[in-house]
């Protein structure tokens, strides 16, 4: 039924206490603290120079010209974070990518999306080098980066392209891990929920220690981390798949789900005239009560000879209960660091990492889809069935069918005899570092004395294998359901029965090739040995590749009255390939291999420039050549100024220019079938009376008399067919940000940043629902190239065969805008407790003014107005305001913290784009949610004990509809378990 839009009594108090922590300054992220308000523990001592994530130039204080945000190491023990994805994705610059979560379109990885411009196009470091990618998207998966060994994370949200090169358009992301370890650490935690399941087991351990007289340090470390599976059915809010409808005129959710159902569905009769025109048709419908079928079709019953109409959505089969809600995984990760003193001025460095990561993905049973040659005569059907395809086959238009003993009819059917399927995303990851810094100043007396160089090679590589079972092979399921009989005398074959001889012959597959079994698919009536034929076990595999040199020299040249002039060069060479191997035969595959690679030269170069006294000016330039004629040399820059204008109060602003290539995957990808959610605008019940649209949906190949209807559309999701393009270019981004940090009295600090970030000839895969707007609302022509993008099943649904082809292109566009704003105060509290106590309180805020998504930038009416909003078009929910806080009381050796997570009202797209009113929708509006975790860590050397729960007030998401990502929901942004608790400790000696 229609949700309620009154605020509960609970709601109103989380209201009540958000507002006053936002009073209080606490709105958001008290571990997302900008660089001028790192822990006390964590600041550099007065006069030390040190690198900050954005620039390569050392500096003596934390007041970037970049607005950079930190998490501690200790934020991972406090918030329950083994995977670095938990912890980023309650970020409020953060947007969640994919996570542990994400059942359907997974790639059993978790990435990082900052500010919702996708996760390709930020970058990912640790300890300032790039990372390793998981595959052709070269996207780093966030399980591959060790937690344990984390000490800080740096976030720059804004482009870095000119400092770190290609893919830090939106920002970055640099893991910075301990240097310098001595000692043992060993670390080890559960969690689990209030519900007794979904448990998750952890351990780390590290350790590492001087050598040759302190000259040198090797540190070693490793990791095993292990999440248990949980069924969407183990709670109620996700056990049916919800979907939208109207129930006695009320905007309503129902149990719903996919047209593919275990009986058959058939669909692809004559309708309208067309059916008028044929009274064989009428008077054999007629004999099986289906006089009243529509576009839906018909289904059979559990024994597979009664048949009904099908009535959407009430028939359709609930996948839901069969597909995972929390994935498993099972994470192994050893790696090793050292570095050793060569000689004064020269250091050896190295880095390296192994990592094997096994997550599996769990779905419903397989659906199959498409227009099938069905024997007329098959014994399979009952004697009224036959009676309707004979009538079917004898009333043919075309005169090379007619009469031939075969009839083709539209098939839904999912193929439950076979099992659910599953897929096992295996991946090993390795990477190596070498390198060489120093001091140039300790081999010179000469200028060279205030400069120090670093250079570096590395080399990473993933192979990734996805076994996939209870995969139903197209070719041969196609091969099944067309049938004829044998004559076992002579051994002619014929879709007639042959006379005289025992039930016409022997029921055979037309092809006979691979020891064929006929399918019975009328009812859940495959056998055994059928079943066996047409399932198999299918795997694809892929390797990527990365190899970065890079050798850069920073320092100070000279000084100036107001201070030295400081400045950063260097030269970079990156290679990078990937190679896609996919599955053989399955539903959708294509099955062609695909990849390729290219590289990169690169010179760049950073300059910082004190004026006047508090006045510093900074620049930054790269130019890259690329091995892609498509791109050649492109120039990235930036520039910008901070001003402290007295003690308390400093200003920045910056300018970047940045570039984003694309991917191996957007370049060379192969075609490969998905499927998504979207609206076919054929089968709304405004597109029969529309005339323009109505003429189009005839013109793109739906029936007449199907248009309007559900038939045209039978199931929520549309299949798509989507590929690579090598003639792609650049993306070009401009980002602007503007902003202040003042520190009004010691251990406190406020900033307020503006950023504004547009990307141009954005590199898009347009999304399906975008390219049937551009078709039938936009260019309403269909000889346009969007309409010849949409290819139909002979009955006008959009299925396999067939589909949307919405390949990658330089033609969209994204521009967003907002304010960052936090704020840290920490005080001694001793006075008032004894002890030796402090109290902290910190966080950071998010406000959106604008996110405007267009994947056809060339026309400006396309825009797609996401801020505040979610859905079909803009996927995640973009909130106006985002935020989360934290307040720590510590106490001797205990401490006590309380976290506070608010994601504000979010509208449902089809609202926003002016599709629907909020009153034709039974969810138009997600309601602000609140999170409050509360945890504690106790030191006894040399053990820490820590825990707490997470959602401590349980706090269910708000069910949605056709709009959710799945679950219902959108499982990454709120939370689909409920309360979690979770314990560890840890040994350091």
């Amino acid at each position: 039924m229609r949700t309620k839009t009154n605020i509960s009594g609970r709601a109103r108090f989380l209201t009540g206490v958000a507002t006053t922590l936002l009073i209080a300054g606490l709105a958001a992220p008290a571990y997302a603290q900008t660089a001028d308000a790192v822990p006390e523990q964590e600041t550099p001592q007065e006069g030390e120079a040190i690198v900050v994530t954005g620039s390569r130039i050392a500096t003596s204080a934390l007041t970037a010209a970049n607005p950079i945000s930190q998490v501690s190491s200790e934020e991972f023990l406090l918030s329950s974070s083994a995977t670095a994805e938990n912890l980023l994705n309650t970020l409020p610059q953060v947007v969640p990518g994919e996570s542990g979560f994400t059942n359907n379109e997974s790639s059993g990885v978790a990435t990082v999306n900052l500010r919702g411009l996708g996760e390709q196009r930020n970058l990912v470091l640790v300890n300032g080098r790039r990372y390793i990618f998981f595959d052709a998207r070269q996207v780093t998966d966030l399980n591959t980066v060790p937690t344990g060994l984390v000490d800080r994370v740096e976030l720059v949200t804004g482009g870095s392209s000119a400092v770190y090169g290609s893919d830090a358009v939106s920002g970055v992301v640099n893991f910075i891990l301990k240097k310098d370890f001595e000692g043992l650490e060993l670390t080890g935690q559960y969690d689990i929920t209030a519900a007794g399941d979904a448990g998750k087991m952890n351990f780390d351990g590290i350790v590492g220690g001087n050598f040759a007289d302190d000259r040198g340090n090797a540190t070693v470390y490793f990791n095993y981390f292990k999440r248990d599976p949980l069924k969407a059915d183990a709670r109620d809010r996700s056990a049916c798949f919800l979907e939208d409808t109207v129930i006695n005129g009320v905007p309503s959710l129902q149990c719903g789900g996919s047209a593919g159902i275990p009986n058959g569905r058939f669909a692809g009769l004559p309708l309208g005239a067309q059916l008028a025109a044929r009274p064989q048709v009428v008077s054999a419908l007629a004999a099986l009560g289906l006089s009243n079928v529509d576009a839906n079709g018909f289904k059979f019953d559990d024994t597979g000879t009664q048949v009904s109409p099908f009535v959407a959505p009430g028939d359709r089969y609930n996948f839901n209960p069969d597909n995972y809600l929390q994935l498993p995984q099972e994470r192994r990760i050893i790696g090793a660091m050292a570095n050793y003193k060569v000689s004064e001025g020269i250091e050896a460095y190295f880095e390296g990492i192994y990592t094997n990561n096994i997550v599996d993905t769990q779905f419903a049973a397989t659906p199959v889809s498409g227009s099938y040659r069905l024997q007329v005569n098959s014994p399979f059907l009952t004697a009224g069935m036959q009676n309707l395809l004979r009538a079917l086959d004898e009333t043919e238009t075309t005169a090379a069918t007619r009469n031939d003993g075969f009839t083709t009819l539209s098939v839904g059917r999912r193929i439950e005899e076979g099992g659910v399927r599953t897929s096992t995303f295996e991946r090993n990851a390795w990477r190596v570092v070498g390198g060489l810094r120093g001091d140039l100043g300790s081999v010179s007396d000469s200028f060279l004395k205030n400069l120090k160089y670093d250079a570096y090679y590395s080399y990473a590589r993933t192979r990734n294998v996805t076994n996939s079972e209870g995969v139903i092979l197209s070719a041969a399921f196609a091969q099944g359901v067309t049938t004829v009989f044998r004559n076992p005398t002579t051994g002619a074959t014929s879709p007639f029965p042959f006379a005289g001889v025992a039930g016409g012959g022997t029921l055979v597959c037309e092809n006979s090739a691979n020891g064929c079994v006929p399918l019975n698919i009328f009812g859940p009536n495959i056998s055994p040995e059928g079943i066996a034929f047409i399932t198999g076990r299918t795997t694809s595999s892929e390797e990527a590749e990365m190899q970065v040199a890079t050798g850069v020299v920073t320092g100070t040249l000279f000084d100036l009255p107001a201070g030295p002039l400081g400045f950063a060069a260097g030269v970079e060479w990156r290679d990078v390939s990937a190679f896609f191997i996919p599955s053989q035969g399955g539903i959708g595959d294509v099955g062609v291999v695909s990849g390729g690679g290219y590289n990169v030269k690169e010179i760049f170069g950073e300059v910082r420039v004190p004026v006047i006294d508090g006045l510093e000016l900074n620049g930054a330039f790269r130019y890259s050549d690329y091995s892609l004629g498509n791109i050649g040399g492109v120039w990235t820059y930036g520039g910008g100024a901070t001003y402290q204008v007295i003690p308390q109060l400093m200003l920045r602003a910056q300018y970047q220019r940045a570039v984003r290539a694309p991917s191996v995957d957007e370049l060379y990808r192969s075609q490969s079938g998905l499927s998504e959610a979207a609206t076919d605008p054929c089968a709304l019940a405004s597109a029969a009376s529309d005339s323009t649209i109505r003429g189009l949906c005839i013109a793109t190949g739906v029936p007449e008399a199907a248009i309007g209807s559900s038939g045209v559309q039978p199931s929520f999701q549309l299949r798509g067919v989507v590929g690579g393009n090598p003639d792609l270019t650049e993306e070009t981004t401009d980002t602007y940000t503007l902003g202040a940090v003042f520190q009004p009295i010691r251990n406190m600090s406020v900033t307020l940043d503006y950023y504004n970030i547009a990307i141009n000839d954005a590199i898009f895969r347009a999304p399906l629902q975008s390219v049937l707007d551009l078709c039938y609302n936009v260019f309403q022509d269909a000889d346009s190239f969007y309409c010849k993008s949409v290819v139909r099943l002979p009955d006008g649904t959009i299925g396999n065969p067939g589909g949307i082809n919405a390949p990658f292109d330089n033609i969209g566009s994204i521009k967003t805008d907002g304010i960052d704003a936090s704020a840290s105060y920490r005080f001694d509290v001793s006075r008032l407790i004894g002890g030796n106590s402090s109290f902290s309180v910190a966080g950071s805020l998010n406000w959106l003014n604008r996110f405007d998504r267009n994947p056809v930038a060339a026309i400006s009416s396309l825009t797609i107005k996401c801020a505040g909003a979610f859905g079909l078009s803009c996927s995640e929910p973009l909130p106006t305001w985002k935020g989360t806080g934290r307040a720590t009381l510590k106490y001797n050796n205990l401490s006590v913290s309380l976290r506070y997570r608010y994601i504000g009202a979010v509208t449902d797209d089809r609202v926003t784009r002016g599709i629907n009113t909020e009153a034709q929708l039974a969810v138009p509006v997600i309601h602000p949610e609140h999170y409050f975790d509360l945890s504690m860590n106790w030191d006894v050397k040399p053990f820490s004990v820590f825990g707490g729960v997470v959602n401590m007030f349980d706090n269910h998401q708000q069910l949605l509809g056709s709009s959710q990502e799945q679950l219902n929901t959108f499982p990454s942004t709120y939370d689909p378990l409920g309360i979690r608790f979770f314990a560890g400790i840890k040994l350091k000696l």
